[in-house]
């Protein structure tokens, strides 16, 4: 079962977590507590369990102004903050540039740089009339967040950067970024140039699953065509697992940074709008996901224990596909596998594998059944 957070407020959060602690401190006499509604195998929680519980109701410490995390491949938000805020969101614009721009621009193709492109401080470094390949523009975009990049890229795929803005807004409206709209290609301070940590998520996504940003976004440096690049993401060599994807910073923005990272039990993705400290921040949201959530296979494998006979003596193995979960982590020992097998007339069986959780079903998938030879 997957819990994802609404946007409560600190006193809501501090009723829960005393409520839980107020739970566990009346029942301890008794042993743990059964959360039981009907079902005939209710949940006992272990006072460790509700220290849990609490430490998730409790969420990260997160200063920012907005923040969102979730579950990067069921894009489950599992924590909030403000998380449909509309705030300036700086460079993480260029996110929505390059996804745009590779729509009608391939990476080997070559583009002069034109001298409206020479704009702001963030810059690759690029000079008006130079010929560079798109690729390059791309990591010059997204390693040291390149306003020239930026800028270069929108007048080549659209012809003008207000063509290019136009096309931007229209994009996001498609994807259904609610919250978002675009002023300019790279994000510079500009009324209207506005997003959400929610709508960021769903942006990171998208970029994420093109393979070519997705490599870049993950390259702490490079030199590329004589232009040595260094990303400006510090969690990309500082926080075990990152692997993306952009910040951004301006005097109305603030800190804003867009992370992910992955590791055996799981992949987060994380969003902080106008931080004081996003290298604070967002650690702290990452951990609080690989602390209390994990990616568990609760499919049935071949085993010993995993047959059945049939009337007729047939052994039969009995198995699943892979069937993973993202549960949080007290969940896991609380899990109950059931299997429900039948036999026809003719001794051929079937049955379903079910996954419950209390009184909550998560899983019911077909039984696979292997005839096994005789002994």
């Amino acid at each position: 079962m997957t819990t994802a957070s609404n946007n409560r407020s600190p006193r809501t959060r501090r009723w829960l977590v005393f409520l839980l602690i107020s739970l566990a401190l009346w029942t301890v006499a008794a042993g743990p507590p059964h959360l039981r509604s009907g079902h005939p195998a209710p949940i006992r929680l272990s006072p460790s369990q509700i220290r849990t519980l609490a430490e998730i109701a409790r969420g990260p410490q997160v200063e920012a102004a907005a923040a969102a995390l979730s579950d990067r491949p069921s894009a489950t938000v599992l924590w909030a903050k403000n998380a449909d805020a509309s705030l300036p969101m700086a460079s993480t614009t260029k996110l929505m540039t390059a996804l745009l721009a590779l729509e009608s621009l391939d990476p080997d193709q070559i583009v002069t740089v034109p001298p409206e492109a020479i704009v702001g401080n963030a810059s690759m470094g690029l000079q008006a009339g130079e010929q560079v390949s798109v690729r390059a523009l791309l990591y010059g975009l997204l390693l040291p967040s390149g306003n020239d990049a930026a800028m270069t890229l929108a007048i080549a795929a659209a012809g003008s950067e207000a063509a290019f803005v136009e096309e931007m807004n229209r994009r996001a409206a498609a994807w259904g970024l609610t919250q978002t709209h675009f002023a300019n290609p790279h994000g510079l301070d500009a009324p209207g140039q506005v997003s959400s940590a929610r709508d960021l998520l769903a942006l990171a996504r998208r970029a994420l699953d093109h393979p070519l940003l997705a490599q870049i976004v993950a390259t702490p440096s490079i030199t590329i065509e004589g232009y040595t690049l260094t990303n400006t993401n510090r969690l990309l060599t500082s926080y075990p697992g990152t692997y993306g994807v952009k910040t951004g910073t301006t005097d109305a923005a603030g800190q804003v940074l867009i992370a992910a990272a992955r590791r055996p039990t799981g992949d987060a993705l994380g969003v902080v709008l106008n931080s004081p400290d996003r290298y604070r921040d967002m650690p702290r949201m990452l951990d609080y996901y690989f602390d209390h959530w994990r990616w568990v296979d609760t499919g049935l494998r071949p085993a010993a224990i995993n047959k059945v006979m049939a009337p007729d003596g047939t052994l039969y193995r009995i198995t699943t596909p892979s069937r993973p979960l993202l549960l949080q982590t007290w969940q896991i020992l609380q899990l109950r596998a059931e299997r429900r097998i039948a036999f026809d007339v003719d001794g051929h069986p079937s049955g379903v594998y079910q996954v419950w959780l209390g009184e909550e079903k998560l899983l019911e998938t077909p039984l696979t059944f292997e005839p096994l030879p005789s002994p």
